[in-house]
């Protein structure tokens, strides 16, 4: 089992204390982030309530997939050191946020995708402040492999991000590990991911003894259609990589 060597430890104690454990006592947990004080108005100009609806939605739909407990948080509880203090433990990880592919610290061409943690309800998000890049995520994580990772931000599902790296999934569509990461390619409005993102867990969690596969939840939302898109430079296009077998389920 996947951080087997960390957990074997205290799974010991525990069945020493209780005498006896279960199956239910090993935790697949699963991580729903999302920065919502960089989406009010203060910031926008405009109120912005995707961060909390997508938060909801996620933090349902990962639970009705079997991840158990779902941790992370909404609004200023986001913050670089509590994401990076739980990543390690998750099998699953969702991220809403501004994200973007920086330039790394050896500078260009080389690349250090980041998402942004929550500026908190005084100011609005800032790199210099608030990028959590994918670079300092992989060395988190410090090679465990990973089951889900969504990030619902701009630009993170592009080729040139390092962001499914940072969770050991290789950028390819013929993987055999049970893995998937899923982004989006281009500048992306809030209302086109709510709207894919509702028919992806629907499709993905509509078939019973979860029959059906994650690549076959992500076809089925890209065709419904409908999505608006800043312009024709940033068509909406999400993008993946992982297993296009694998159903989402955890372990």
């Amino acid at each position: 089992m996947k951080r087997a060597e960390t957990l074997l430890v205290s799974v010991l104690l525990a069945v020493s204390a209780l005498g006896a454990t279960t199956q239910g006592a090993f935790a697949y947990t699963g991580d729903v982030w999302s920065n919502s004080d960089s989406f009010t108005a203060r910031c926008l100009g405009f109120t912005d309530t995707y961060p909390q609806q997508l938060y909801s939605l996620t933090t349902g739909q990962m639970g009705a997939l079997g991840y158990q407990p779902i941790t992370g948080a909404l609004g200023s509880s986001f913050t670089r050191s509590a994401f990076l203090s739980e990543v390690f433990y998750d099998y699953a990880v969702y991220v809403h946020s501004h994200g973007d592919n920086y330039w790394a610290s050896s500078g260009r061409p080389n690349v250090d995708s980041a998402i942004m943690q929550d500026p908190g309800p005084t100011r609005c998000s800032d790199f210099s402040k608030d990028a959590i890049r994918s670079s300092t995520i992989k060395s988190t994580t410090i090679g465990t492999p990973y089951n889900l990772v969504i990030m619902s931000t701009c630009n993170l599902g592009s080729s040139s991000s390092t962001m499914p790296n940072a969770f050991q999934i290789e950028m390819t569509k013929a993987s055999t590990q049970r893995e998937f990461y899923l982004g989006y390619a281009y500048l992306t409005y809030d209302s086109s991911e709510l709207r894919f993102e509702r028919a992806f867990w629907s499709y993905l969690n509509g078939a019973p003894n979860h029959q059906r596969t994650l690549y076959q939840a992500f076809t089925y939302a890209v065709g419904i259609g409908g999505y608006s898109a800043p312009d024709s430079a940033d068509p909406f296009q999400p993008n993946w990589w992982g297993n296009p077998n694998y159903n989402g389920t955890p372990g």
